[in-house]
């Protein structure tokens, strides 16, 4: 939606499909969005930091802090100012933007794209489908549009690459309000970690990522999220008498950006791209931004027939260095994730500050060789 914005702000004509029949619902993610201030430190290079504003309306709670609890129970805790977000609101009004711009948001279409040659069209059936002359790929992970323009798509068959989220929403909680939590524990979230953030009110989103190759045969999901709510012993008693309002489960792409994002005609954002932070599965920021510079990329194309590699050339340019040190940071993890005291010793060796950079896609200071080596 963030392209939808830009273009029809710079008077293209824009058409979307949206395959949710509500915009941004069902939820599929923790909700988490770091303040403008914060991005601007994570990601110095982005020119337009406007796309991290967010409406007051779309803001469920404020966070100051995110504590990182090892697989033994020991907390790191950092001052981290961020959002949790109604994310039904915050894409209603991007949505109402556009719109308000002269954009068409289409609802509850699953469109296709049929490149059909000289002629590409995009729509809900070959028969229904209207003329594309540009295609932006924003239909998540995996992405059908992506894989049918010719993108690397597949290079994320790797197991290595793919996470499995799951969430339950839950209400009469007694967590703290103000902390996001981060849990790594390989019991019940192996290859990932399971997260505890607070959108105000005694109600949180309670949820766990899983890698394939770190779960045992015998395991099921959701004896996995069962048992971090129950069975972890921090989050356990924290979580105690909550009740479940409702579950979602989606898959994330953790291995970076795809090898090319752009052809002649379609362009990829956000987790049809890869772009999520593989340290700490962060992708509505990286969505935000990669959609609003397919935008630019896309009034550029229209306004004089420049290449949309200017667009993978922008977000190289602005978040790329984030994107790939966040990478290797996870690579070099995974050779920890799956032995509970190792990881737990490792976090106690590098610290809070060093975890602080990590989880937020810094390359710790004095740090890069050994993850390097270990990536």
């Amino acid at each position: 939606m963030s392209a939808a914005v830009h273009m029809a702000q710079k008077g293209l004509k824009v058409k979307v499909f949206e395959k949710k029949k509500v915009l941004g619902k069902p939820v599929r993610c923790g909700e988490f969005f770091a303040v403008k201030e914060e991005m601007m430190k994570l990601v110095p290079r982005v020119k337009s930091p406007e796309v991290f504003d967010v409406p007051d309306e779309a803001i469920d709670n404020k966070c100051r802090a995110v504590r990182v609890v090892s697989p033994r129970g020991k907390a790191f805790e950092f001052l981290f100012s961020s959002y949790v977000l109604d994310r039904h609101v915050f894409e209603s009004h991007l949505g109402d933007v556009a719109r308000s711009h002269g954009a068409e948001v289409d609802v509850g279409v699953q469109a296709h794209y049929y490149p059909n040659g000289d002629s590409p069209r995009v729509g809900p059936s070959p028969d229904k489908a209207v003329h594309a002359e540009l295609v932006i790929a924003a239909d998540g992970f995996p992405s059908e549009t992506a894989t049918v323009a010719g993108l690397p798509e597949k290079e994320y068959a790797n197991p290595y690459s793919v996470a499995t989220n799951i969430e339950y929403l839950m209400s009469d909680l007694g967590v703290e309000q103000d902390v996001v939590e981060m849990y790594m524990d390989p019991r019940y979230s192996p290859g990932g970690y399971g997260w505890v953030i607070p959108k105000g009110e005694g109600r949180a989103n309670i949820g766990i990522g899983i890698r394939e190759p770190y779960v045992r045969r015998e395991w099921q999901i959701r004896d996995l999220i069962d048992g971090f709510i129950e069975k972890n012993r921090v989050a356990a008693a924290k979580l105690k008498g909550g009740r479940k309002v409702s579950m979602v489960a989606d898959s994330l792409p953790v291995d970076g950006p795809l090898m090319r994002t752009y052809t002649d005609r379609v362009m990829a954002v956000g987790d049809a791209a890869g772009m999520v932070m593989p340290t700490n599965g962060g992708g509505i920021q990286t969505a935000l931004v990669t959609g609003r510079l397919a935008g630019e990329a896309a009034v550029r194309y229209f306004g004089n027939q420049t290449p949309l590699s200017s667009y993978e050339e922008a977000w190289r340019e602005q978040i790329g260095v984030e994107m790939e040190n966040s990478k290797i940071m996870r690579m070099a993890s995974d050779k920890l994730m799956g032995h509970g005291f190792l990881f737990h010793v490792f976090l106690r060796l590098i610290g809070t500050k060093r975890i602080e950079d990590v989880v937020m896609c810094r390359m710790p200071r004095g740090m890069g060789p050994l993850f390097r080596l270990l990536a």
